[in-house]
Formats: structure tokens, C-alpha cells, sequence
């Protein structure tokens, strides 16, 4: 025969067993997953004091899950993104031409003060199709929203960028559309004061 006890424990194994595929689900790694759903339940039980309507008790666990989750992509693609961008500036480096690699480096910097101006689902979109290379299904995936939804989000996000760059410098290309010149009209981290509900 269950105790009490021995009840809510299989309660919350159930839970967590729950939990632990819903995560799974939207996260690379299996170790990941298992990591989420261990923070979640210090953050449940951190928490559970503050829950007035018992009824609502899973359905504020999952949203606690997707928060966390979010927090786990988000410092995912921080830490990826300035890999990338190390990676990208030591290719430059080494390969490309004087003239194009002082273009191409200057690019670079402007690109990540105008990133942080996108507002957070533009970012999102910009940094997981292109900082951290997934298909745009995947992403889409990763999001739990449509592909369609997130090629719409991608696709406003480089156009905002673009006009963003436009704003703040003068880039001149060659023939086959490579940066060959890059001239700030102004600082790209000064366009923030002008860009009103950006972020």
C-alpha cells in the first residue's frame, strides 16, 4: 500500500518523466535536457509558495520548463555566436586581402551593436539561421512555431538589419557583390537613441 509520501513521489517521477521528453524535444543534447528539467524543479520548488490556484500547478511547470528552455538557447547561441564571430575574424585574417579584410572586419563590428537593436524575435531568428547555421526548419522547429512563421521572421530580420547597416555606414562591393569598402556615416551603437521600441 502508497503512503502519502510514496504517492507524491511517483507524482513527481511521472512529472518529471514528462517534462524530460517535452524538453528533449526542443534541445540538442540529452544531457541538456536532463540538466533544464533539474533547474526546473529547484525553480518549482523555489516557487511553489507563491501559486495561488492549485488547478494550475502543471500548467505552471510547463511554463517554468519553456522559460528555462529559452534561457538554455539563449545562452547556447551567446556562446556560439562569439565563437563564430572569433572564428570568422581569424578566417578573415589569414585570407583575405588587406583593403577587404579591414572591410570585412569593420562590417563586423557594426553588425553586433545593430544586432542587439532588433527586437527579441528578430534576433532570435537572426541569430539561430545565421550566427549558429540551422536550417530555417529547424529553427522553426527549436521554436515550436511554423517554418513559414519562422522564414517571415527571418527574412524582417534582415531587412531591419539591412536598413539598420544603410543608417550608419557606406559600403562599396565589387562586381561579384563582395564588401570591398566599408565607411561608417556614424557610430552604429549611437543609431540606439534613435530607434525608439527596437528591443
Amino acid at each position: 500500500m502508497l503512503t502519502g509520501t510514496d504517492e507524491l513521489v511517483e507524482a513527481w517521477q511521472a512529472m518529471r518523466d514528462r517534462l524530460l521528453v517535452f524538453v528533449t524535444d526542443r534541445v540538442a543534447g540529452h544531457s541538456d535536457a536532463e540538466d533544464i528539467v533539474q533547474d526546473v524543479f529547484i525553480k518549482v520548488g523555489g516557487g511553489i509558495g507563491g501559486l495561488r490556484d492549485g488547478k494550475r500547478l502543471e500548467a505552471w511547470i510547463y511554463q517554468v520548463t519553456r522559460n528555462a528552455i529559452i534561457d538554455h538557447h539563449r545562452a547556447a547561441a551567446r556562446l556560439r555566436h562569439a565563437e563564430a564571430r572569433a572564428a570568422a575574424e581569424e578566417r578573415l585574417a589569414s585570407s583575405a586581402e588587406p583593403d577587404k579584410r579591414e572591410a570585412l572586419t569593420a562590417l563586423t563590428g557594426c553588425l553586433a551593436p545593430l544586432l542587439a537593436l532588433l527586437n527579441e524575435r528578430d534576433r532570435q531568428a537572426i541569430t539561430m539561421v545565421e550566427y549558429d547555421g540551422l536550417t530555417q526548419t529547424e529553427a522553426a522547429r527549436r521554436l515550436g512555431i511554423s517554418v513559414s512563421g519562422m522564414k517571415s521572421r527571418t527574412q524582417r530580420a534582415r531587412a531591419r538589419l539591412r536598413d539598420l547597416l544603410t543608417q550608419c555606414c557606406q559600403i562599396a562591393v565589387d562586381v561579384r557583390g563582395d564588401v570591398r569598402a566599408i565607411r561608417p556615416a556614424c557610430s552604429c551603437s549611437s543609431l540606439s537613441a534613435r530607434q525608439p521600441g527596437s528591443s
